[in-house]
C-alpha cells in the first residue's frame, strides 16, 4: 500500500523539520511519499522541506483554506492520504505503521486521529492536554475540503477511530505580532465568508473562538450567543457551539446560565466528557451538591472509556477536560462534605494524583482527617509535604484546630514536620509566650528552610523584636508582607511593635531599616489610635526619607525620580509638601490636600496632617530671626551653650519653626549627647526644613 502525508506550509521554519522527522521515518515501514504545498514563504522553510521530500510544490496564496488544502491532496498518490500541518508532530509512529499494515481500514472511507495540545512538556501533554478528535487520514478520491478558513472535509459513511497521536505546539501567545496577524487574517476571512453566509452557525463559532483566543471576552461572547440562538432555530446538533459557549459561561462564572446551556448539550451530544463536566460545575458552585455528584459520576465513567477503540459517534465537540479529572475529584469530595459525608470526601481526596492539587489544598486533606479521626491517613499526607505547603498547614492548624482537637490527637501516627507543627501549635495555645528553648527551635526551623512562617514570626517577635535583626536575612520584602498581615490580625503584636519604636532609638541605618518596616506594618495593618498613627506616620516619613537619601544619589533623584519606586515617590513628594507647613501654611494646605491621591494606603494618615494648620508667623518677627540666629551663633562660639540653648527655646515659642535655628538646636543636642532630644530635633528638621538644605544637612553631617 502506498502512503500520503500532504502538507500546507507558509513560513514554518521553526516548525516544520521537527514535524517532517518522524513522519520521514515511516519511510522505513511504509511505502510513503511527503507532498509539501508551499504557498509564499520567505524564511527558510523550502530548503528545509527538500532536505525531506522531492515533491515540494508552490502555490501563491489565495485566501481560501480548502482550496489550497484540495491543491495539495491533488498532488497526492497514495491509496490513503493523511493531512498534517506544519505544528504537529507524530507521537504514535509505530501505531500509525501498525494501523496501515492491518486490515483495520478496510471498510472505510476515513478516519480519525487525535490532535494533542502541547502543555509544559511532551509526557503531561499526552496526559493532559486538550484532546481534539478529527477526520485527517481519507482512502485517495473520497474527500474534498470547504471553507475559506477552519476548512472542513466532506466524509462519506461511517468514520473509524484511531488512537494515534499528534502533539500541537500551535503558536506562542507571547509572540505578540504573529498573534495579531493571525487574529487579523483570520477574522478578515472569516467575516467575509460571513457576509456570504450570514446564517451560519460554524463560522459564527469560529469568530467567536477567534476572539476567545485573542482574550476579547464581550466579543467572543456576543458571537456564540448568535450562534447559539440560529443553531436552535434551524434545529442543529452544533455541539462546537455549545461546547465554546459552556467554555465562555464557565470562565465568566454565570453557573446559572451554564447549568442551562450544558443540560441542553448533553441532551443533544448524549454521552459528553466535556459537558458533563461543564454541568458539574455549575451545580456545584449553585450548591446542588447531590446533582453535581451524579454529572461528575458521569464525567469519571467516560473519563475511564476515553481510549477505548470503536466507532467515533461524534467528533464535533473535542475533548478538552480530560484534565480535569483530578479538580473534579476534589470537588466531589467538597460536595461529600457539605453533605456531612466525611468518610466518602476524604477516600475522593486520596484518589487525586496530582500532586500540585494536593498540596494546595493540603489543609482541607487535614481537616477532615480531624473530622473522621481517621489518624492514620496522616501517612498519606505527609509524603506531600514541604517547605512551602508548611506555612499553610502552619496557618490552619494555629487557626482552626482547638487544643481540644489537637489533644484528640493519636501521635504515633505522626512524624516529622506534621509532628512538629502540632507539638508547636499546642504549646501556643497553652501559652501565650514561647520560651527561649522553643524560640531556639523556630529559628533553626526557619534557618533550616531558609522561609519565615507567620506564626512563628509572631512569636518570636513577641518575645523579643530584635529578632528581627534575624528575620530579615530572609527577606526584606517577605517580611514586610508578614508583618503586615500579623498587625492586620494581632493586637497584641501592635502594642508590642509600638512599644519598640518607642524604646529603641539608636540611629543607624539598619535600625532605621527595622524601624522604617515595622511602621509600614502597623500603619498598613490599622489597628492604632488616631494620637499613634499620626506620630508613627511622620516618624515613618522622616526615616524613609532618610534612608532614601542615603540610598540613592540626590541629583539622581532630582533627575529621575519617575524611576523610584511609587512608596518612594510619595514620600519624596510628601517631604517637600511638608516643608511649606510653617514657611507657606496656604500652600501646604492645598498640597496636603493633593496629597490624599498620592498613595490610597497612607490616605488617612494624609488627611490627619491636613489637620495641621499654622498660623503665618509676625513679619516683623520673621524679619527678626536672621539676625537671632547669628546671635545664637555668636553666643556658641563663645561656648556660652546654656544662654545660647535658652535663646533657642525662647525663639522657637515665638516662630515654632526655623530652619537655622533648629540645625544650632541639634548641634548643642548632639554636644551633649542629648540623644532622644537631638533626634527629635534632627526629625523636625528632616520633616519641615526645605528640601534642598535638608538634603545636604544628610548627605554632609548625617
Amino acid at each position: 500500500m502506498k502512503f500520503s502525508i500532504a502538507m500546507l506550509v507558509k513560513d514554518e521554519e521553526k516548525n516544520l523539520e521537527r514535524t517532517l522527522i518522524p513522519l520521514k521515518e515511516l519511510e522505513k515501514y511504509v511505502d510513503t511519499e511527503i507532498v509539501i504545498v508551499d504557498t509564499g514563504s520567505t524564511d527558510n522553510t523550502v530548503e528545509i522541506a527538500k532536505k525531506y521530500t522531492d515533491k515540494v510544490y508552490f502555490h501563491k496564496w489565495n485566501n481560501d483554506f480548502a482550496a489550497m488544502r484540495n491543491i495539495s491532496i491533488s498532488y497526492c498518490n497514495g491509496d490513503w492520504i493523511l493531512i498534517v500541518d506544519a505544528d504537529e508532530v507524530l507521537y504514535d509512529v509505530d501505531k500509525l505503521v501498525k494501523l496501515l499494515k492491518s486490515s483495520e481500514l478496510n471498510k472505510y472511507n476515513s478516519a480519525t486521529i487525535n490532535i494533542v495540545d502541547f502543555k509544559k512538556d511532551i509526557l503531561n501533554s499526552i496526559e493532559n492536554g486538550e484532546l481534539s478528535i478529527i477526520p485527517r487520514l481519507f482512502r485517495k478520491d473520497t474527500v474534498t475540503y470547504s471553507g475559506i478558513i477552519h476548512e472542513q472535509p466532506s466524509i462519506k459513511g461511517t468514520l473509524f477511530s484511531t488512537n494515534i497521536r499528534f502533539i500541537h505546539y500551535g503558536y506562542d501567545n507571547n509572540d505578540y505580532k504573529l498573534v495579531e496577524y493571525k487574529v487579523k487574517r483570520n477574522l478578515n476571512l472569516l467575516f467575509k465568508a460571513l457576509n456570504e453566509n450570514p446564517d451560519d452557525t460554524y463560522i459564527l463559532y469560529q469568530i467567536s473562538a477567534t476572539y476567545h483566543m485573542h482574550k476579547d471576552m464581550p466579543e467572543a461572547l456576543r458571537y456564540i450567543e448568535e450562534a447559539y440562538k440560529i443553531a436552535k432555530i434551524k434545529n442543529e446538533r452544533s455541539l462546537n457551539v455549545y461546547k465554546k459557549y459552556c467554555a465562555l459561561l464557565y470562565q465568566i462564572k454565570d453557573y446559572e446560565k451554564l447549568n442551562i446551556i450544558a443540560a441542553e448539550a448533553i441532551e443533544k451530544s448524549g454521552n459528553s466528557l466535556d459537558f458533563y463536566l461543564f454541568l458539574g460545575e455549575s451545580l456545584y458552585h449553585l450548591g446542588d451538591y447531590k446533582k453535581a455528584l451524579d454529572a461528575y459520576d458521569k464525567y469519571l465513567s467516560l473519563h475511564n472509556n476515553l481510549y477505548s477503540k470503536g466507532l467515533v459517534l461524534d467528533i464535533t465537540a473535542c475533548i478538552s477536560t480530560r484534565h480535569a479529572k483530578d479538580n473534579i475529584l476534589y470537588n466531589m469530595a467538597m460536595c461529600y462534605y457539605n453533605l456531612n459525608m466525611e468518610d466518602k470526601a476524604l477516600d475522593k481526596l486520596f484518589e487525586i494524583k496530582d500532586e500540585s492539587i494536593i498540596k494546595f489544598k493540603i489543609s482541607m486533606f487535614i481537616k477532615i482527617i480531624f473530622s473522621t479521626k481517621r489518624w492514620d491517613k496522616f501517612k498519606n499526607v505527609e509524603k506531600y509535604m514541604d517547605k512551602y505547603s508548611y506555612e499553610d498547614i502552619l496557618m490552619f492548624v494555629e487557626q482552626e484546630l482547638t487544643l481540644q482537637d489537637l489533644e484528640s490527637l493519636d501521635e504515633k501516627y505522626i512524624c516529622g514536620d506534621l509532628k512538629d507543627i502540632f507539638a508547636f501549635t499546642k504549646y501556643f495555645k497553652k501559652s501565650s509566650n514561647i520560651s527561649d528553648e522553643i524560640e531556639d527551635k523556630l529559628k533553626a526551623i526557619i534557618e533550616k528552610n531558609k522561609m519565615m512562617y507567620s506564626i512563628y514570626v509572631y512569636y518570636l517577635l513577641k518575645k523579643d523584636v530584635n529578632n528581627m535583626k534575624f528575620l530579615m536575612k530572609y527577606g526584606r520584602d517577605k517580611i514586610e508582607i508578614i508583618l503586615y498581615k500579623l498587625c492586620d490580625k494581632y493586637y497584641d503584636l501592635n502594642i508590642v511593635l509600638c512599644e519598640f519604636l518607642n524604646t529603641n532609638m539608636e540611629h543607624n541605618l539598619e535600625n532605621i531599616f527595622i524601624r522604617t518596616l515595622i511602621a509600614k506594618a502597623l500603619l498598613l495593618g490599622k489597628n492604632l489610635n488616631e494620637d499613634d498613627s499620626k506620630k508613627i506616620f511622620l516618624d515613618y516619613i522622616w526615616e524613609k526619607y532618610y534612608t532614601i537619601l542615603k540610598i540613592y544619589n540626590v541629583n539622581e533623584i532630582d533627575n529621575n525620580i519617575f524611576m523610584l519606586p511609587s512608596e518612594e515617590r510619595f514620600i519624596i513628594e510628601l517631604k517637600d509638601i511638608l516643608s511649606y507647613r510653617y514657611e507657606e501654611p496656604l500652600k501646604y494646605i492645598k498640597s496636603i490636600k493633593d496629597a490624599l491621591y498620592l498613595e490610597n494606603s497612607y490616605a488617612e494618615y494624609v488627611k490627619l496632617l491636613s489637620k495641621e494648620i499654622e498660623e503665618p508667623v509676625n513679619k516683623d518677627i520673621k524679619a527678626m530671626i536672621p539676625e537671632l540666629a547669628r546671635s545664637i551663633e555668636s553666643l556658641i562660639n563663645s561656648e556660652k551653650y546654656q544662654e545660647a540653648y535658652d535663646t533657642i527655646e525662647e525663639a522657637l515659642t515665638l516662630i515654632k519653626f526655623d530652619y537655622d535655628i533648629m540645625v544650632l538646636k541639634l548641634e548643642l543636642l548632639i554636644k551633649f549627647n542629648y540623644t532622644k532630644e537631638a533626634i527629635d530635633c534632627l526629625k523636625d528638621i528632616i520633616l519641615y526644613g526645605p528640601t534642598k538644605k535638608v538634603n545636604k544637612l544628610i548627605q554632609e553631617c548625617f
